[in-house]
């Protein structure tokens, strides 16, 4: 896949996000949401809204769940539905093995933000989103957001290839970031990017990824004062196509060393069970 380090990743994936989410006429619409469904598998009973409603791929992608097929349970939960790749505690020197024996700086992962320097001592979560998942981001906490910061970058994919052959992937791709105060301390939540994520867009804010990446690449930072109230299984941010949440605690909340990787995991589900 060497290849992929001549694309233009992020006019691509721009390109791909756009087409996507291009409104087709019935029953061509229905027919390539149902081919994509089979594609990879998704159940398609889970959605609130049935698959004949959807006019694009990327109106799929984004479909929302029926509240009652994703529960929230009771303390920290999953922000996604996804794969749970690893769970570390962060070293005293702020480095965490996210996946693959690969270290990254969590001051780089986190744009290295004055609020970095919390999570020296942490913990990092780490939840892989495949086409087959849906494509919401959800706190995985209740609290108040801060601050969030978009970080530019690009748009490597985040499969284990890529994890192998780009060195400092996360902290290289672009990355959208939601800092939660919580009463046991920070909690941030990284949407990391990828190739054909068109975009990545926040909730509560006017932040949303790739929007032209043909402009201005500028680290941005809004401070929210007074702080946004979350609950968990809020939904906060989505994925216009699929790819990474990390989150990263400046308290370790549980006891990561018993802790399976490579595990499936739904939003609002428990953390200690996975």
């Amino acid at each position: 896949m060497w290849w992929i380090a001549y694309l233009p990743k992020s006019y691509v994936s721009w390109f791909v996000g756009t087409m996507a989410n291009l409104p087709l006429p019935k029953p061509f619409s229905t027919i390539l949401v149902r081919w994509f469904a089979r594609a990879y598998k998704i159940d398609t009973t889970l959605a609130i809204r049935p698959l004949e409603s959807f006019s694009s791929i990327g109106a799929f992608f984004t479909r929302e769940l029926r509240p009652e097929v994703r529960p929230v349970g009771e303390g920290i939960v999953s922000p996604v539905d996804g794969t749970l790749r690893s769970a570390q505690d962060v070293s005293t020197v702020g480095d965490a093995t996210l996946v693959k024996g690969r270290n990254y700086s969590i001051a780089g992962l986190l744009g290295n933000d004055p609020l970095a320097s919390r999570f020296a001592n942490g913990q990092v979560w780490n939840f892989y989103l495949s086409p087959q998942d849906a494509h919401h981001i959800f706190s995985p906490v209740d609290g108040a957001i801060v601050r969030s910061v978009h970080v530019p970058g690009k748009l490597w994919p985040v499969n284990d290839w890529a994890i192998s052959a780009v060195d400092g992937l996360f902290v290289v791709n672009e990355r959208v970031i939601s800092f939660i105060e919580t009463a046991n301390g920070l909690v941030a939540v990284v949407m990391v990017g990828a190739t054909n994520v068109g975009r990545i867009a926040l909730t509560y804010a006017l932040v949303e990824s790739n929007r032209a990446p043909w402009g201005a690449h500028h680290q941005r930072t809004l401070d929210h004062a007074p702080a946004i109230p979350v609950s968990r299984g809020e939904k906060i941010g989505t994925f216009k196509m699929g790819s990474t949440v990390v989150l990263v605690f400046e308290n370790r909340p549980f006891d990561v060393s018993n802790t399976g990787t490579q595990v499936k995991v739904t939003y609002g589900s428990p953390l200690a069970s996975a």
